[in-house]
């Protein structure tokens, strides 16, 4: 199953449409957190705009499957017709376990290789990670908002035979293939 991977949105409406105009085809998408508010220590994005992020997500027709970052709120869920308030989920995704959550309650550094999971999504750094970790791949899209450590934005995408990190012009930053 092709899964879109989003983290860190920050409630940059333009930055999840670039997104979701991925000529990638995709049956599920994940959240990794961090979608609406843009948090304390965040500067406010020029096109801030949560309502607008809602109104997206919600037009979504693929199933989301949602987790909640530290900037996410229960008035965040208010907007949202999916639920995204759980710290973490485990799921099985093209015969892969995969543990997600957004990173600010666990040490992904830590916990990722602990958790049994083939694949260990978090989010919260802003900062793409591609690297395996014993057993585990460890693996953040990094933001599509407000990257850090002079990464580009960036989302994920995740297929039957490979799991990359993209920019938003949709080119591979990183790929590992399975």
């Amino acid at each position: 199953m092709n899964t879109l991977i989003i983290s860190d949105i920050h409630g940059s409406h333009q930055r999840l449409q670039d997104v979701l105009a991925t000529p990638l085809p995709f049956e599920q998408m994940i959240l990794v957190g961090d979608s609406l508010y843009h948090g304390p220590r965040n500067p406010i994005l020029d096109d801030y705009n949560p309502q607008a992020v809602a109104d997206l997500l919600n037009a979504v027709t693929v199933p989301i499957l949602a987790v909640r970052g530290n900037c996410d709120a229960e008035v965040d869920q208010m907007l949202l017709n999916f639920p995204m308030m759980q710290d973490y989920t485990l799921t099985q995704l093209n015969n892969k376990k995969i543990y997600i959550t957004h990173g600010h309650l666990v040490d992904p550094n830590t916990f990722g290789p602990q958790s049994n999971a083939d694949i260990f999504i978090s989010g919260h750094t802003h900062i793409p990670v591609l690297e395996k970790s014993g057993k585990t791949l460890m693996y953040n899209p990094g933001s599509i908002a407000l990257p850090k450590g002079g990464h580009p934005n960036s989302y994920g995408y995740l297929s039957d035979s490979s799991l990359s990190i993209l920019t938003l012009d949709h080119k591979p930053y990183m790929t590992l293939d399975f």
